[in-house]
Formats: C-alpha cells, structure tokens, sequence
C-alpha cells in the first residue's frame, strides 16, 4: 500500500501545535465533497489545508482514521435539544438543524462516504457513535419532553409518525435530486407530523 493510500506507521501520535487540526478536518471535508473517499489521499488533505504531508502523517497513520476524526468532531459542534415549551417549536427548530447539516461540510461527507462505510469499520463506527448518535438522542430528548407535557402519547419515539419528521428530508437529501430547504422543513411539519401526531392522540 502506498503512503497516498495512509499506510504509514504512526510518528509518536498528535502534533505539537494542536492549533492546524480545525483547519485540517475541515480541509478532510472538503476534499471529501469534491473528490470523493476513493480520490482522497494524505497528500490531497495537506495541499488543501497548506501544511506540510509530515504533519498530516504525524496525526493519522490511515485515511480511515483521518476521516474518522473529522466526522467525529463535527458531532462535538451539533445543537443541544431544543427546549421551547412545545413540540412544535422543538421539531421546527431540529428539523431546521437537520436541514443546515445535510446541506452543509457534514452532508457533502456523508455523501462522498456512502459507499465506503460498509467496508471501512473505523469509519462506520464514527458515524454511529458520532453524528447518528447526536441526532438520536437530541430526537428522542424532544419526543420524551412533549409526552412528559402530554402532547403526545407514551412511546411515541417508537412510532411511525415520530420517523416522519425526519424521514421526508433524508430521503429527498439522498435520493430526490431536489434542493433540500427549511420551507420543506415546515412543509413536513404543519402538513404531516403534527397532522399525524393529533390524529393518533385523538384516536
């Protein structure tokens, strides 16, 4: 395996100057969004974050690892679950979320990574522990506080309506080809969930 491919063993872990690991991970990112995991390499991260290859090398010994990292801090900048006093104004605001981070460094990433994941282990167990866990537990924060307000019923999280707040973006995200936009957000909101959500409490 060739250095491009990040084969090369570790050089006494983490830099001195810790100061160039943002501008590196966001470099990662958008290599990643223009090129693609396959196309990406130490030397492609190192050009566009203006840093020697050494110092790249001096942080990850793989590709996998170097991208890892920065999927897992991107996790560390996500929104606390919102706390406005009513389901509406909560999924409003984290479907706003929702919305900012598909279109945004981590969804040109998670894009590129796709086909990837299912062979990389490092890279998948990033996305579970990371993103994919913020979004789980900030999504089930909101639906616990609106059934302790008895807007919902018991065990809503569980449910076919609560995935219908999210599911509508993900797929027109990863499969429609359409522009993904904080109108549609409310969109889906007004005329699906709380629809939905008041239908099953009624019944």
């Amino acid at each position: 395996m060739s250095p491009a491919d990040g084969a090369r063993p570790s050089r006494g872990g983490r830099p001195r100057d810790p100061s160039r690991d943002g501008a590196i991970r966001q470099a990662i990112l958008r290599v990643l969004a223009e090129s693609g995991y396959a196309a990406l390499t130490m030397d492609a991260v190192a050009s566009a974050a203006g840093v020697g290859k050494a110092t790249i090398y001096r942080r990850w010994r793989t590709k996998s690892e170097l991208v890892a990292d920065a999927v897992a801090e991107l996790s560390e900048k996500s929104i606390e679950p919102p706390d406005t006093g009513s389901l509406e104004g909560d999924l409003r605001l984290l479907l706003h979320w929702l919305v900012d981070a598909v279109n945004g460094p981590l969804g040109a990433a998670t894009l590129s990574l796709l086909s990837a994941l299912p062979h990389e282990p490092e890279l998948r167990e990033a996305f579970h522990s990371g993103p994919m866990e913020v979004w789980s537990s900030t999504f089930r924060q909101v639906w616990e506080r609106a059934e302790a307000r008895g807007e919902v019923q018991p065990a809503a999280l569980g449910t076919a309506v609560a995935t219908t707040a999210s599911s509508p973006i993900l797929q027109r995200w990863l499969f429609g080809g359409e522009p993904v936009s904080t109108d549609f957000a409310d969109e889906v909101l007004t005329d699906v969930v709380l629809p939905l959500v008041s239908a099953r409490r009624a019944a």
